[in-house]
């Protein structure tokens, strides 16, 4: 089984600007993930969402079944 990683990649233009990009988190999460960063910088004035947000997350499950 492997280990999802996340990434945000911090970017900080001339002008003081923040922008961040989150990889390797689905739907929602990134959302819930950032929102600390959210609350330390103050306004969001822009939110682009990435192709993940709008995948689903999967849940594996083991499921065995016996006949007799």
């Amino acid at each position: 089984m492997s280990v999802q990683q996340t990434e945000i990649a911090i970017t900080i233009d001339k002008q003081g600007n923040v922008s961040y990009t989150v990889k390797g988190l689905k739907g929602k999460d990134c959302v819930k993930t950032t929102e600390f960063l959210d609350q330390a910088l103050g306004e969001v004035t822009k939110r682009e969402h990435t192709r993940e947000y709008y995948e689903r997350k999967v849940k594996i499950t083991d499921r065995v079944e016996t006949t007799r």
